[in-house]
């Protein structure tokens, strides 16, 4: 099997030179500098917006703010070449239903879907570039969105701080290394960009519905919070960022994890376990588990159970997807008010999100709800987790390493076993 650096740099580099983008191409980016962790600022607490915010002022009143979009792939269901989710097409309608922007530039290496986007999202009358570092600098956006592969993820959002922009909005998971995640956090934090990424399920009603019963103190005072999911970077980040959002946004003071290899696989690019458990404490005393992979959903019994002093809450992704046992109840039932809170899914959460981080841009006393101080906690219990299994032991965070402990690990041959599926394709769009 390659080594996964070897195969980086198989697909990196493209026609367009180290600029250029097909979709979310795989690219190593150089680790971060140093060992200390960023410093946290101190993160305004508030209730997200849950309607799409529209401007209020004419165009002939206020400019909008210009857009740029990397990334420009077809969704995977529309054939057999389109290995992502396209996700920079629900990006695109997330902007223009603000109202206060204008898409004016697209990047993709395959000129033709770039060309097939701007027709479909912004009228015909974007630029199209193959290369996003000659775009940032001839076009100069206010906005960014970066729908690209992990692995490209710190080198674009890092050009994108340096070229000023007022803020980038880009896909999970933060990049396929701890360094490269903590690098682009701490230079948009320097540089006063403002870095969000998409962990949007937070702006779904039915997650939304669960923080206010559990502030509301529907089961009493959070203790343990439980979830299952297919793998701990792509799907596990949004369910560790979910234990955040429950659980006021405190910071992990420990991990302990172990993962299992004997079929590992590669997620945009980066390689997952076949299973996974990451146990979690948290400095405000709360725990938190995730078990993934095979058998985490038979065991676990749900997508995420929250359990408190006084009563549980489930999230389910089968109908009702909001499940509920209080004080007095004698089993798990659904609140009359809550019958049609919607599923686990849904593309409203992206113009939610898109909308929550425009209307914050130049903000001094509003933060993104979905802002990196949060998505990079979560990428540090991520990381922590495969470090633990490297270590064979707890670790204490914060995380001090830059590389990405499984995919060294399977470099190295601890996982004699392992043989690899689904090796990655040619760089797609998400």
């Amino acid at each position: 099997m390659q080594t996964r650096g070897q195969q980086q740099r198989k697909r990196s580099r493209c026609a367009g030179g180290s600029g250029t983008v097909h979709g979310e191409a795989d690219s190593s980016a150089s680790a971060a500098s140093g060992l200390a962790r960023a410093s946290e600022r101190k993160e305004r607490r508030r209730e997200p917006r849950m309607e799409t915010t529209k401007n209020t002022t004419s165009t002939a009143d206020a400019t909008p703010y210009r857009v740029a979009i990397i990334g420009t792939g077809r969704p995977r269901k529309e054939g057999e070449n389109y290995t992502g989710f396209g996700m920079s097409h629900a990006h695109a309608r997330g902007y223009n239903a603000t109202g206060r922007c204008k898409i004016v530039a697209l990047c993709d290496i395959i000129k033709e879907r770039a060309d097939t986007f701007n027709g479909e999202h912004a009228g015909g009358a974007a630029q199209v570039f193959t290369d996003y570092e000659t775009m940032l600098a001839e076009v100069k956006p206010d906005l960014v969105s970066v729908c690209t592969w992990p692995a490209l993820h710190a080198p674009m959002v890092i050009a994108c701080a340096h070229a000023g922009v007022k803020a980038v909005h880009c896909e999970k998971p933060m990049a396929p290394t701890f360094g490269e995640a903590r690098r682009m956090h701490e230079v948009c934090v320097a540089r006063g960009v403002q870095l969000t990424f998409n962990h949007q399920r937070r702006f779904l009603d039915v997650f939304q519905s669960a923080r206010r019963l559990l502030k509301e103190g529907r089961i009493g005072e959070l203790k343990r919070m439980e979830a299952s999911c297919g793998d701990l970077f792509d799907w596990g980040t949004h369910w560790l960022n979910m234990f955040e959002f429950f659980n006021d946004e405190a910071r992990g003071q420990w991990v302990m994890g172990q993962v299992d290899a004997r079929r590992p696989k590669a997620v945009y690019g980066v390689p997952t376990e076949t299973q996974g458990v990451c146990a979690v404490r948290y400095e405000n005393g709360v725990f938190g588990t995730l078990l993934t992979g095979e058998g985490s959903g038979e065991i676990v019994g749900c997508s995420i159970r929250l359990t408190g002093s006084e009563g549980v809450l489930e999230l389910h992704n089968s109908a009702p997807s909001l499940r509920l046992r209080g004080p007095g109840d004698a089993a798990l039932h659904t609140p009359d008010d809550l019958q049609n809170v919607g599923g686990l899914h849904g593309d409203i959460a992206i113009t939610r999100a898109i909308a929550d981080m425009v209307g914050c841009v130049g903000s001094t006393d509003k933060t993104p709800l979905l802002a990196s101080d949060n998505a990079f906690k979560t990428t540090e219990v991520i990381f922590a987790t495969y470090e633990s299994a490297r270590r064979r032991g707890r670790v204490d965070l914060p995380l001090a390493i830059d590389d990405h402990p499984f995919a060294a690990m399977l470099d190295a041959g601890v996982f004699p076993d392992a043989v690899a599926e689904g090796a990655p394709k040619d760089a797609i769009s998400r």
